[in-house]
């Protein structure tokens, strides 16, 4: 009996401690693998109503004393906060300082439409060159359609050279705001044709066949050839190797269209910097023969395009020459001390999100980032977006602001109500 009563608690025993081994094994297989093993439900959804009054209190400026000569504007298309946090980590790790920490001001910008809460390209754009809410695909209009002032026309007729320049065709929804009025950013014949006759003297980036008629091989449905009429009244660059070598001499406006529509990186292209720096050297040459300052827009395109494409890799690759590019401006502006330097976007793409790799919270060195708009297809939010100001007029760019306080912020940097009115070109 006492034999059995042994061999009893040695198997209780047994099982016990097989049973206890198990539920170890159990939660450890669980707290690793869960995330992967059960699919996710479908994110919560819930639509919220709203009043979507249409007044806008823009923000009340500070004056401002010492006046900017001089403003680079630079938009990363797509660009929210997680787009940087994330391309920060992926490069050097979470404490890793990269220009966008350079900058001593900073502010977050709501950036809806005129009619709904998520933008465009084309509005958002509109509302930093001409500081006027309107609808979705329209560009340099209001609204109603009734075409709005653009800071480059303003400040052409104040001695400036101006400058738009992008990695997209130069006649997208973002460089064309700086240029055009049309009711749709896709009346892709007269954008290019605008844009042609617009008081920007040097226009950087893709899209030549925008100029060049269908019978020629271009994309113009109208026929009229504004290739050649560039090649004729203007000068045009094609290649990286013609922006190097070419030997600036003020007289007609330059073109450079690196390509038939965006670019792609191909070897004969000029990265974003390359495009930059070639605008700030000439703009700044023109300073010596008459100009009293200059305005580029310089947007780094396609961050925008990887995010539409739920592409973290590629878009790391575009965050990083846009980072290049921003190093060059604050480079520039820093020898100088004249210059506004901002940074910003017009929306954000994709939803980015950065989250725990693992059920809990432990040591890790991978990144898990999620799209969170849509499963192979992103799309733009209605999230805020950062900016980063350094220069003269830098204070106005700080707390929250509305799109369209950066334009009048702008103003007030340059002082342009002030400036005599006066021609460089």
């Amino acid at each position: 009996e006492a034999r059995c009563l042994r061999s009893a608690k040695m198997k209780f025993l047994k099982y016990f401690f097989v049973a206890l081994l198990s539920i170890v094994v159990t939660l450890i297989a669980v707290n690793q693998y869960v995330p992967v093993l059960i699919d996710v439900p479908k994110k919560d959804r819930l639509l919220v109503d709203f009043n979507f009054g249409k007044e806008i209190t823009n923000k009340e400026l500070i004056p401002v004393e010492r006046k900017a000569k001089n403003i680079i504007l630079l938009i990363g298309d797509g660009m929210g906060s997680n787009q940087i946090v994330a391309y920060k980590i992926a490069k050097e790790g979470p404490n890793a300082i990269t220009a966008f920490d350079m900058f001593p001001v900073s502010g977050l910008v709501k950036t809806h439409a005129y009619n709904t809460v998520v933008t465009d390209s084309a509005s958002s754009a509109t509302a930093y060159s001409s500081g006027t809410k309107t609808i979705n695909r329209y560009v340099g209009v209001d609204h109603e359609k009734n075409p709005v002032t653009n800071i480059t026309e303003l400040l052409h007729k104040k001695a400036y050279v101006n400058s738009i320049i992008a990695t997209s065709e130069i006649t997208h929804a973002t460089p064309a705001a700086f240029a055009v009025h049309t009711e749709s950013r896709y009346n892709t014949d007269a954008i290019a044709e605008q844009i042609f006759y617009s008081n920007n003297y040097f226009v950087l980036g893709g899209g030549s066949d925008f100029f060049k008629p269908k019978e020629d091989g271009g994309l113009r449905e109208d026929g009229k050839d504004y290739l050649s009429k560039i090649k004729t009244d203007a000068i045009l660059l094609e290649t990286k190797n013609d922006l190097v070598n070419h030997r600036f001499k003020k007289g007609k406006k330059i073109f450079g269209l690196f390509n038939k529509e965006e670019l792609i990186r191909e070897a004969h292209e000029p990265s974003l910097k390359e495009m930059l720096d070639f605008a700030l050297v000439n703009s700044n040459s023109m300073l010596e023969q008459g100009c009293k300052g200059f305005f580029i827009m310089a947007e780094g395109s396609q961050i925008d395009w990887e995010g539409h494409d739920n592409d973290f890799y590629g878009q790391y690759d575009e965050m990083e020459e846009f980072e290049n590019a921003i190093t060059s401006a604050l480079a520039f502006a820093k020898n100088r001390q004249d210059t506004l330097v901002l940074v910003t976007a017009d929306h954000e793409t994709g939803g980015l999100l950065i989250e725990k790799d693992t059920l809990r919270y432990k040591e890790t060195n991978q990144m898990k980032v999620s799209w969170n708009t849509a499963i192979g297809k992103g799309d733009h939010t209605g999230a805020m977006v950062p900016i980063f100001a350094y220069g003269p007029g830098s204070a106005n760019f700080t707390g929250i602001l509305d799109n369209t306080d950066i334009f009048f912020a702008m103003q007030e940097a340059i002082g342009i109500d002030d400036l005599p009115d006066g021609s460089c070109y």
